[in-house]
């Protein structure tokens, strides 16, 4: 299974506004239902390419990117970046 990682946001208002952010700093982007294991705040994430991993966190630090968590998901298991 390919490696990705996985935004996890509090509620589906930050998820759509995370993902329009995402695309326009010109990332490919993925909305899909968040696994249960790891929240259950928000039905929706963002799943985007591992390379893209530091832009995202510099989004996130710069607090233009507001999320709950963020998962680099490896084989059959999430791991907590952020």
């Amino acid at each position: 299974m390919r490696e990705y990682c996985l935004l996890v946001f509090k509620n589906t208002h930050d998820a759509i506004q995370g993902e329009k952010l995402l695309k326009s700093e010109g990332l490919k982007v993925t909305i899909m239902p968040t696994p249960t294991y790891i929240t259950k705040s928000c039905g929706i994430s963002v799943k985007f390419d591992t390379e893209d991993i530091d832009l995202v966190k510099s989004l996130v630090q710069s607090e233009k990117l507001i999320i709950k968590n963020m998962y680099h998901k490896n084989e059959e298991e999430f791991q907590v970046i952020i």
